[in-house]
């Protein structure tokens, strides 16, 4: 059954040592989730209430705003300074996790629905489909083949530019299904895009004479 933000509490929403900061320290911004310390960027919250897509220069405005009115260097030592502290550090991370799509779909599938692809037993639990795996095993004998040959930088370089054009179909389909509230689609989604990351990573670290990259799944 298709689960809504409303239907299942965020972990995010349980009280933190940051909780005082948002009546204590002026201008500190609702801290309940993610998306509630970006108000101007995201107004109407998570999908499927609003596109998965996000304006990334909108939302490093807004953070650099935020940064701006509760930096820890206008306080003096003490509460206030280390209030400053933990609510700069949390507009960090959300901010990080929202920038990133994979990132910001593994923090909604976690929080909003108990889906955590990142988790210890994700490889049985949440285990990547067979189409997926034989293109990611194609890329594999692909640079075993071509890894120490004359032409191997190109080849990856080609690689690369593949890769790159299979993750952003794959984010534009993870947001289809996020808006949608498809959680399966989403899921299933997600695990590809964390796979295709991992190939992503793999290929930048590629150096020449190698014939193998190491697949790496970003947390």
């Amino acid at each position: 059954m298709t689960q809504t933000p409303t239907n299942c509490r965020s972990a995010s929403t349980k009280t933190s040592p940051t909780e005082a900061t948002k009546t204590t320290l002026a201008g500190a911004p609702d801290i309940t989730n993610h998306y509630t310390i970006f108000p101007q960027t995201l107004p109407a919250g998570p999908p499927p209430s609003s596109p998965f897509a996000i304006s990334t220069s909108d939302l490093r405005r807004e953070f650099l705003q935020l940064q701006g009115l509760v930096h820890p260097d206008k306080y003096p030592n003490g509460g206030e300074k280390q209030q400053a502290e933990a609510l700069s550090a949390r507009i960090n991370e959300a901010y990080r996790t929202l920038l990133d799509p994979l990132q910001r779909a593994q923090y909604l599938l976690r929080e909003w629905h108990g889906i955590d692809v990142t988790a210890e037993d994700a490889s049985t639990k949440h285990a990547l489909d067979a189409e997926t795996l034989m293109e990611v095993m194609e890329v594999q004998e692909t640079i075993e083949e071509v890894g120490a040959s004359a032409e191997a930088e190109a080849q990856i370089n080609a690689l690369k530019k593949e890769n790159e054009g299979r993750i952003l179909r794959c984010v534009e389909s993870l947001g289809k299904v996020l808006e949608k509230g498809d959680l399966e689609a989403a899921r299933m989604e997600c695990i590809r895009l964390r796979f295709w990351y991992s190939v992503g990573e793999g290929l930048r670290e590629w150096e020449p004479g190698n014939t193998e990259i190491r697949l790496m799944h970003s947390s």
